[in-house]
This record gives C-alpha cells, structure tokens and sequence, in this order.
C-alpha cells in the first residue's frame, strides 16, 4: 500500500509539519488584528489615551481631573452624560471586596485600602435611544485606575474607545435598538460603582438585553471572551456577527475563577443581568503597575478594542435584534484567525454522540474484519472515554476530546484513497494542536507557568503517543 511512499519521510511529516502548522495558528488566533494608523477614530482615541492615561485612584483629584475631561469629551460629541454621585464609606468597599471573595477577614482589607472614611463615588452614563428601539446593549468600563499605575491598558483603552463607538452614532436619528454606555467609578475598590448603580437602576436589568464589559489584565494581546452570563448563545451570537476578529472560550469561566480576581461584570452576573465580559490577558507582568503606561501598550490591542466597539456599536445601531430569543448555554472556542465557533450546547451535545457513535462504528467495522492494532484501539477508546467524561462534567470544554475524536476518525473510512487518508491525517493532527495549544498558552501568558508546563508535557506526552501510533501502523501496512 505505501510502495510509493518513503515511510521515514512520512512520519516525518506527520511529526513536524502538523505541530508547527497549528503552533502558530494557535497562537496567531489569539492575536489581535493590525492596528490601522490612519483611521480617525483610532487617532483620536490614542489623543485622548495618552492624556488620560495617569494614576487616577478613586476619591483623588487626578481621577477628578479624568472625569472632567470625559464629560467635556462627551459633550463635544454632542451627548449629554448623567453623573450618578454616591456617598459610600470605606467599611462599603470593604464588604464589596469581600462579597466578591477577595479574602475571608475584613482585617486582610483594611491594610490593603487607602481610603477616607467617607467618599464620593461619580458613575458617568450616557444614553442614545430611540422611542421605536427594540433591544437595548450597554458598554461597560471603569475609568479609576489601581494605586501607583497610570492604568493604560486597565481600563483607559476601553474608556477612549468606547468615546469613539459614542462619536460613532451621536448623530444616528434611526437607532435600530438602543445604545448606552456606562464608565464607572471605584472598580479597583470591589466594584462599588457597578454596585451602587445597579442598586440605583433594578428597572434596568429588564430592560437591557446584553452588557459589553470591557476589561484588561495585561498590556498586549487580543481581547478574549472569558465569562458570560447564563444561557448567553444569543448574545455570543450577536457578538460573533458584529465583530471582525471574535476570541473567546466557554472554558474562559474555570480558568477566570481560579484568578481570585472580579470586574465589574461580577455584581452585574450575581444581580442576574445579561452580558458578556471580555479583557486583554498578555503582559500580565504589568497589571497594576506603573509600567502600565501609554508607552507600553500595544497599539494592536487598542485597536482590537476600538473594532469590538464600533464593530458592536454600529451593528446594534443598523440591525434588528428581535432574533436574540435563543436561551441556551453555549460552547464556543477559537478556530483560526478572526473565525469563533459557536454552539448551542444541543448541538455540542449531539455532535459528541455522533462522534463517538462514528468511532464505535469504526471499531466494531475493523473487529468484524479483524483489522483491529492494539494501539489505535487504545487511542480512540481513550478520546471515547474522554469525551463522555467531558460532555458530563465539563460540557464546556468537551469539544477538546470530541473534535480530536472526530478528525481522528474520519481519516480512518479513507484508507482505499490513500492521497486523501494521508491529508486528512495530517488535517487531523493540525486541528487539534489548533484547538490545544491555547489551552497552555492562556495559562502561561496569565503568570501560571507551573499549570502550563503541566498542560505542555501532557500535551507532548499524547502527541508522541499518536505518533507512536502512526509509526506502528506505516510499518504494518508497509
């Protein structure tokens, strides 16, 4: 069967092509697009980043500085913000940050928070509505920045871009659904401005079809869903229509939880509002620092935000959304550059049987003909295994096992076409290094190498394993 064929050269090229080919769009997926310096809405906003972006702690007269200079900017867009003032007290703080299981003693807080006993709080929210509109989205960032870091990347970036999403559509007479925005204050103090507005607006939670948190963790990279609210298809889908380059993972939720960290999307997630939560995690080694700074952040980055903002903005402001009715939980990973799949977790549910009812098939065809090796059979019994495992206790992830389960196979009812066996099998393995390889580049880019150098040598520990396996069967057929 492979007389024309170097068995040596092949195994070869099953090692080396499909482990370099889907390294790099693994990582390349996760990237954001080039920045494009010659748009003016990139340009203006870099304008108001670079002055905007200096440590500005909540109750100090530099945030006050930043607030002025936001209003100003709203009004000479030709918007007019509502201030919502709040008095809150350091004891407020204190109990927000531990609602939010940032520690198990309100003593642990209090050497941690530099505050007066009594403050102000000035959330700024700004509304572009229409009378006939039939959904409503809301921009959420904060504009306060941590002690001691100019706070370029959290949260300035999404700040100056979702002012260029309202210079977008200020003057937009025939808004399809409404668009308001809501920069808060007090976010590195246990989200107390997200708090407090919630506490003052419940008629909204009802009336808000889906929030757009905007956050950062790092100074590079490309913006990531990480969490959703429940049943949240509709607004992932929504999402993946709108925006040119979508990066996210249902399996963002686990990994997040493990951070001991919140947003402002905890208290809207908790209180039961609708949304999505998003952030750039690379260059995490600057978050909170004074090293993030303007001159440190990437430019890609910023522009990705400025993309996701418009992209959103504008396909709210032009389209109906009366089709966001789907309430179901969703699967959803990367795939390539700019490309986002998308599942219902039915859909997920049934492409995982059939997968392994395809591989069972398979098994149970090479058994009739007694063409089973021991080590094939192994391997797809494993990602069988796996996959059930997965589909019942972590659906969100499970499309890790089913898809590898699935490519695996496939390749198998092929071998009569040899050209097209062998591409498919090296399809196969490019597909699920795609799928992996952000699986242990999330982690080491968030400061957990331990974790993946982990997920790394099990990863090379199974990669090896097929190859020892695609070695055994060349020689049988050879």
């Amino acid at each position: 069967m492979l007389k024309n064929f170097d068995a040596k050269l092949l195994l070869k090229i099953y090692i080396f092509f499909p482990l370099i080919v889907g390294s790099v769009l693994g990582v390349l997926q996760l990237q954001p697009p080039r920045a494009d310096e010659s748009s003016a809405h990139f340009n203006r906003m870099m304008y108001n980043l670079e002055r905007m972006a200096f440590e500005r702690v909540v109750g100090t007269q530099r945030l006050e500085d930043v607030r002025e200079m936001l209003v100003q900017e709203i009004y000479d867009i030709g918007l007019t913000p509502t201030i919502q003032t709040v008095s809150v007290t350091r004891d407020d703080a204190i109990d927000a940050r531990m609602r939010l299981g940032l520690a198990r003693s309100r003593s642990i807080h209090q050497r941690f928070l530099n505050l007066p006993d009594e403050f102000l709080l000035h959330n700024i929210f700004v509304r572009l509505e229409n009378p006939n509109a039939e959904r409503t989205i809301m921009f959420v960032t904060h504009y306060d920045s941590f002690p001691g870091s100019p706070g370029a990347g959290d949260a300035m970036a999404p700040v100056t871009a979702i002012l260029e999403a309202m210079r977008s559509q200020a003057g937009n007479q025939y808004l399809k659904n409404n668009i308001y925005f809501l920069l808060t204050d007090g976010e590195e103090f246990g989200a107390i401005g997200a708090l407090a507005f919630i506490h003052e607006h419940p008629e909204l939670r009802d009336n808000i079809d889906m929030i757009i948190n905007m956050e950062a963790q790092g100074n590079r990279g490309g913006i990531i869903v990480f969490e959703t609210s429940s049943h949240a298809y509709s607004l992932l889908n929504l999402y993946q229509r709108a925006v040119s380059r979508p990066i996210g993972f249902s399996i963002g939720l686990a990994v997040y939880n493990s951070l001991n960290t919140y947003t402002d999307f905890s208290f809207f997630r908790e209180y039961g509002w609708s949304g999505i939560n998003m952030a750039i995690i690379e260059g995490s080694e600057h978050y909170h620092r004074s090293t993030d700074n303007f001159e440190n952040l990437n430019r890609n980055s910023a522009y990705h935000y400025l993309t996701i903002t418009l992209g959103l903005a504008d396909y709210v402001a032009n389209n109906s959304l009366l089709g966001m009715d789907i309430h179901e939980e969703a699967v959803f990973f990367p795939f390539l550059p700019n490309n986002m799949i998308l599942l219902t977790y039915r859909w997920a549910y049934i492409l995982c049987i059939f997968s392994i009812a395809l591989a069972t098939a398979f098994l149970f065809y090479e058994a009739k003909y007694k063409r089973l090796n021991i080590y094939s059979t192994l391997c797809v019994l494993a990602l069988i295994m796996f996959s059930i495992f997965s589909a019942i206790f972590f659906h969100a992830g499970s499309y890790l096992f089913w898809i590898p389960l699935l490519t695996t196979t496939i390749p198998k009812f092929l071998k009569k076409w040899l050209v097209a066996y062998y591409i498919t099998k090296i399809i196969s393995r490019i597909s699920t290094i795609i799928l992996w390889i952000p699986l242990i580049y999330v982690p080491f880019v968030l400061g957990f190498s331990r974790i993946s150098n982990y997920l790394f040598i099990i990863f090379l520990v199974i990669y090896f394993a097929l190859y020892g396996i695609e070695r055994y069967e060349i020689k049988q057929e050879s």
